[in-house]
């Protein structure tokens, strides 16, 4: 009966690893390796059960994204964008000026895109968020180095986040989901790997984090600026002359509360075209991009304000089997973003 039982579990690793779905050895099986088989036996069947397990949270992963509808993510856009107070929007004024495309890279706008009242940093999340502004290098090819109180802003700015009805609503969906466990230490973790971590975008210098590149922008040899989706890192640019705005391509504005801007603009003298939310809380945006990371990795995922359609297109970036945000912006179905990202 024991040999019998050897034989059937010989088979069933047998199978695991020449089918791929569990490798673990080089090892031949049958003829005068059975002994060595043996030996490694029971190692191997620790490992399988472990091997099995991941595949399985991978599978029910992969399910839970293909399970999570279109009509769904419509309704929690829209559940969080109720959540979402106009106030902040009446405090912003958009000086929309010249409409230009990325053919031609022209200044047709006089003056700053943003006006800002002072009001908006009495709000927790946007007053944390700016302390993080000038925490990070600009190059991709620079290491970052996270000091202890930079670590302790980010770990701020993620509290703050988690007393907001937007994060705690979108973190249980995922959560419902199947995403990860329905535990606030845990959701905080989530935020904090998924846009905090560093990684390598070259080099294998870990030299960004999803949190710089979509809130505050990175500078890659040969690509210019890549990133920079954020409307209150934007205005703090053009307030110190880094940024300077030269016209839009597109907009839509929901309801007086927030509006969705292509614009064209130079940042430390490079030309950049962007896609960013305007006048909406960090929240708010940490909200949509995280659930579409999730939901739809790499892909377009719709959502809707106020009754009106419109896609936020995430792409991951993974470093030693970790997956991490590479980018995330808001962007219309009939625009082509080649040059968003």
């Amino acid at each position: 009966m024991l040999n019998k039982m050897f034989q059937i579990s010989v088979y069933i690793l047998a199978i695991l690893n020449i089918s791929g779905i569990c490798p673990f050895t080089t090892y031949q099986i049958g003829g005068n390796y059975k002994t060595e088989i043996k030996q490694h036996l029971i190692i191997y069947s620790s490992y399988i059960s472990l091997c099995i397990f991941v595949r399985l949270i991978d599978f029910c992963t992969a399910a839970n994204v293909s399970l999570t509808s279109d009509v769904e993510l419509m309704m929690v856009s829209e559940e969080l964008f109720k959540k979402s107070s106009d106030e902040l929007f009446n405090h912003v004024y958009i000086n929309y000026q010249g409409n230009m495309s990325f053919k031609n890279f022209t200044d047709n706008a006089p003056q700053r895109l943003l006006n800002i009242s002072t009001k908006i940093f009495l709000i927790p999340t946007i007053r944390s968020l700016v302390k993080l502004f000038d925490n990070y290098e600009l190059d991709t090819y620079e290491p970052e180095v996270i000091t202890r109180e930079e670590d302790l802003e980010e770990n701020e700015f993620i509290d703050n986040l988690m007393e907001t009805d937007i994060i705690s609503h979108v973190m249980y969906f995922l959560s419902v989901k199947g995403f990860f466990k329905n535990d606030m230490r845990v959701y905080k973790d989530i935020l904090k790997q998924i846009w905090f971590h560093l990684y390598s975008r070259s080099k294998n210098i870990n030299g960004t984090s999803g949190f710089e590149h979509v809130f505050i922008g990175e500078r890659k040899p040969r690509k210019g600026i890549i990133g920079l989706h954020n409307w209150i890192f934007f205005s703090h640019g053009e307030l110190l002359k880094k940024i300077n705005y030269f016209g839009f391509g597109h907009s839509k504005e929901f309801v007086n509360k927030a509006v969705i801007l292509e614009i064209y603009f130079t940042y430390i003298g490079k030309r950049k075209r962007s896609s960013m939310f305007i006048g909406t809380t960090p929240e708010l945006e940490i909200a949509l991009y995280t659930l579409c990371f999730f939901t739809r990795p790499n892909k377009r995922c719709q959502l809707s304000f106020g009754g009106f359609k419109f896609y936020v297109q995430t792409y991951i970036l993974q470093n030693n089997g970790t997956k991490f945000i590479g980018t995330a912006f808001p962007m219309f179905s009939y625009i082509k973003h080649k040059s968003n990202k």
